[in-house]
């Protein structure tokens, strides 16, 4: 059964529209940011600062490849801006990925590549968002086969919010408002109406990111954004997780390990659709790469085929998808769960390497573009979630989105 598995895998490419690193590519597994050598700090530098962003991924093979990266400057809506190169960098572009290893002593063979921002190379010159593309010079030099987004703020005005349970719509249910203020009195903004752009993202999710608002009220020194049905997100539950640091053994939420060669399975816990509210501590969807093999180094964590299966009835109109950063967000024929119509669950295989992961299940109508979460795993007002609150600001004539701004808030009874 799991050869069989694994073949009809490898047909689907990981493609993918995560908030921070997205790969098109089937060989490129595991691709992450890091932001001064902390694993899950968002993925914001200060301009003018010694923030270190560190990019890296695994190419699924032991033979060297040239890699190349192009940085671009992007809007608040992760268009391209309208500056050229050298208006936003210091330095080259499209230069090659120098530092990389093969993979030790594991049954995957992978090479793993790293490179950071700055460097000896290129620095940035301004704020707002900027996507870091790279290319495979063998293969397209014009097509990339991976991406990352991160963004650069030059802190100039103040940023104070606040969310609660009790919303507009409901008391206590299963949605949570956001409301905030900026503070501009040390900043010059001539009309805030317009030249000021939030963009609120939950849990660093894409898919209902919310932009577009205007304040509720303004003043000489500050705008304020309350009472807005836009910034009433649902709540959701808390993330699943599983642990799976060696491939011996079983972990957090993992049933069984078995090599059926040439690769490892992990059979996780059969999960069921949730109708209350977790109390476990999760990481918001994100992962961490971790092995207690060796030295415990990036090119000694093995990959595993990891086994989800979701006990819920068949519903049609739709289908349910795997969640989370280990799939890069994004809900397409890869991340799509299959049903298996003689023992009721729905199941899919995810290729992972060794590590700590969250995860959910989310549901997709026919024909929608956002995924609900209500079907398995329910919204509830006291889940613990991150708003990220993103303040860019576009005065008059100006040709790009400065980013001038970042506040994250998190949301927990103990603290509302």
């Amino acid at each position: 059964m799991f050869r069989i598995i694994y073949i009809l895998l490898s047909f689907f490419p990981a493609i993918a529209s995560a908030q921070s690193a997205t790969s098109f590519s089937s060989s490129i597994r595991s691709p992450q940011m890091v932001l001064n050598e902390v694993w899950n700090d968002p993925p914001v530098m200060r301009l003018g600062s010694d923030d270190i962003l560190t990019f890296s991924f695994d190419e699924m093979s032991h033979t060297y490849k040239r890699y190349t990266y192009r940085i671009t400057h992007r809007n608040s809506d992760w268009t391209l801006s309208d500056l050229v190169e050298i208006d936003y960098l210091d330095g080259f572009n499209g230069m090659p990925i120098e530092e990389w290893e093969n993979s030790v002593n594991t049954t995957q063979l992978y090479t793993h590549y790293t490179f950071t921002v700055p460097n000896e190379n290129v620095a940035l010159k301004l704020s707002g968002n900027y996507r870091v593309e790279v290319y495979d010079d063998e293969f397209r030099e014009d097509i990339p086969v991976l991406r990352y987004d991160f963004s650069v703020v030059e802190t100039k005005v103040g940023i104070g919010a606040r969310i609660s349970g009790d919303t507009d719509r409901s008391l206590n249910d299963g949605e949570q408002q956001l409301s905030f203020i900026v503070d501009y009195s040390r900043y010059s903004v001539a009309s805030p109406a317009s030249d000021i752009k939030p963009v609120i993202y939950q849990n660093r999710r894409r898919y209902n990111a919310v932009s577009g608002i205007k304040p509720t009220y303004i003043t000489a020194n500050r705008a304020e954004y309350s009472f807005n049905s836009r910034l009433i997100f649902d709540a959701g539950n808390e993330y699943r997780r599983f642990e799976l640091t060696d491939p011996n053994s079983t972990g957090l939420n993992v049933e069984n390990v078995l090599y059926d060669e040439p690769n490892y399975h992990a059979l996780l816990y059969m999960d069921k659709v949730r109708h209350t509210h977790s109390n476990y501590r999760d990481e918001n969807g994100m992962f961490y790469v971790n092995t207690l093999e060796g030295y415990g180094s990036p090119i000694e964590a093995d990959y595993v085929y990891v086994h989800f299966a979701l006990e819920a009835p068949y519903r049609k109109g739709g289908s349910y998808y795997l969640m989370g950063d280990l799939c890069n967000g994004d809900f397409n024929r890869a991340n799509m769960l299959e049903y298996d119509k003689e023992n009721g669950y729905y199941h899919i295989s995810k290729l992972l390497k060794l590590g700590v992961y969250n995860y959910m299940y989310a549901w997709l109508p026919d024909g929608a573009s956002r995924p609900m979460l209500a079907f398995s795993e329910g919204n509830f007002y006291n889940t613990e979630n991150e708003y990220m609150i993103y303040i860019y600001h576009r005065a008059f004539g100006e040709r790009y989105d400065r980013l001038v701004g970042v506040h994250v808030v998190r949301y927990s009874l103990e603290r509302n």
